[in-house]
């Protein structure tokens, strides 16, 4: 029988949890038994900061968006909204 693998889940994918799936992509690389997972409402990062040059035209929205799954590569994504999280029941919904 398999052994079920050891999951991380990471709520949101802003800047905050996108970093956190890229270095925990790194340092888990070589591990097998443990599994990244994201959940966020959206797939794609946006980055605000250039939100007015895109309003303004200097810019296109492509180049302010990216899509979570080209960045976190080896992180499963769902794109959903969290409900609840239970952490001494180890589950979210």
């Amino acid at each position: 029988m398999a052994k079920n693998k050891r999951k991380i889940v990471i709520l949101g994918g802003g800047f905050a949890g996108v970093e956190c799936a890229r270095k925990l992509e790194s340092s888990l690389k070589n591990n097998s038994e443990i599994e990244i997972i994201m959940i966020s409402e959206d797939n794609f990062l946006l980055f605000t900061p250039m939100l007015p040059q895109v309003a303004s035209g200097i810019i296109e929205t492509r180049h302010i968006v990216m899509p979570i799954r080209a960045i976190c590569k080896n992180t499963k994504f769902y794109e959903g909204r969290i409900k609840n999280v239970d952490p001494f029941g180890k589950l979210v919904t």
